[in-house]
């Protein structure tokens, strides 16, 4: 049986880190991942100012496959998933947003449409017309979110309509040649990952997903929107 990798980058998720591995408890025991078997869950404090840290260690009783990572000073969720991608001692790794937004079981879906198009990659996306959005952010944030996959797509050529999902399904072996020079540190790194990968010709599987926006993000909708942009523009000169 092959085995599974859960990434999960937190930053102040004290409050929504239980509810998460409560979840991830009964998908586990509810087959969830199958045919995989999940061998670990990393989870990477990104430098968190709260009680993170200690809730993660609290749960390694409850999930044995509980793993922690930490790093200091806080750095970006890009630097935490690269952290966690470099430590995943598995066939595959599912990264994964911290607040559950995407259920557990939409797993089966990318891993469905991944066989059956013989991809490495599969990508959640919540702008499909498949797509199930059960829970809508704010006004100004999807229609911010929307413009900027629109404007990832002219500068990048990626054809993909959610970049930003937090959702993604890699056969690790498939991006062996190209992890180590993913450097983006904050919140465009999905986009860096899915160049390299189309640069290394890994095939892609863009799969519509349940989602249900989730209250405390921590990011803000206009100057991380104007960072994330400023390094799309980076990586496309670089890559």
């Amino acid at each position: 049986m092959q085995s599974l990798s859960i990434v999960i980058p937190a930053y102040n998720e004290e409050i929504r880190l239980p509810r998460t591995f409560a979840l991830l408890k009964h998908g586990i025991e509810a087959g969830a991942f199958q045919p995989l078997q999940v061998k670990e869950i990393i989870v990477v404090n990104d430098g968190s100012k709260d009680l993170t840290q200690q809730v993660c260690k609290n749960h390694e009783n409850i999930l044995p496959e509980l793993r922690c990572i930490d790093v200091l000073p806080n750095q970006g969720k890009g630097n935490a998933i690269h952290t966690g991608m470099k430590a995943a001692a598995t066939d595959w790794i599912l990264i994964a947003d911290a607040d559950s937004a995407t259920p557990w079981d939409q797993f089966q879906k990318l891993w469905t449409q991944l066989q059956k198009e013989k991809s490495s990659i599969a990508i959640g996306s919540r702008d499909l017309p498949e797509s199930d959005v059960r829970t809508k952010q704010s006004w100004i944030r999807e229609h911010m979110g929307k413009t900027f996959n629109l404007i990832v797509r002219l500068i990048t050529g990626l054809p993909y309509r959610d970049t930003q999902c937090g959702f993604k399904l890699i056969d690790k072996k498939s991006i062996k040649s190209f992890l180590q020079l993913l450097r983006v540190k904050r919140f465009a790194w999905d986009v860096e990952l899915l160049m390299f990968a189309r640069k290394n010709k890994v095939k892609i599987s863009e799969v519509p997903v349940a989602w249900e926006h989730q209250e405390a993000s921590s990011v803000h909708p206009i100057r991380d929107a104007l960072e994330m942009l400023l390094r799309v523009i980076e990586m496309r000169i670089r890559i």
